[in-house]
């Protein structure tokens, strides 16, 4: 895949676009690559798509017919408190019967590692459907207008 059309989300430049009420309408996970992208239709007629590289950990729950965002939380734009990094980290790498345990020393690497640009924490709060969170090296966002 191409990096032209995606631009660096960590250090993205202006108004970041919003995903408020867009619809989570595709995924594409390429484990062999450590790779995962998440396309959106915005309501303002775009498609958004989310490109994560170095994926670390992932979750995704509740992917149904609709699946809209209430809002996205993206590090380091997004301040996460530490009681957000290990409750995030618990719930990504959890199942319905696991409970995954979080100690203090792994919340505050990658908090140092979210600072740094070194790792990035990605969570979609869904006003309805899919729920998702993504610990990965990169994020980087394609838009492009549907003809």
């Amino acid at each position: 895949m191409q990096n032209e059309n995606y631009q660096n989300v960590i250090g993205f430049k202006g108004e970041r676009p919003t995903f408020h009420d867009a619809e989570l309408v595709g995924i594409d996970h390429r484990p062999a690559d450590r790779e995962l992208l998440l396309r959106f239709a915005r309501v303002d007629g775009t498609t958004g798509t989310f490109r994560f590289l170095g994926v670390v950990s992932l979750r995704v729950v509740d992917f149904a017919e609709q699946n809209v965002v209430s809002r996205l939380l993206i590090s380091p734009t997004y301040d996460f408190s530490a009681a957000e990094v290990g409750q995030w980290l618990r719930w990504v790498d959890s199942r319905d019967d696991f409970d995954a345990t979080v100690d203090q020393k792994q919340i505050d690497q990658l908090m140092a590692d979210f600072v740094a640009g070194r790792k990035a924490l990605f969570v979609l709060e869904p006003s309805c459907g899919a729920e998702v969170a993504v610990v990965c090296d990169s994020i980087r966002l394609s838009l492009v207008t549907d003809a």
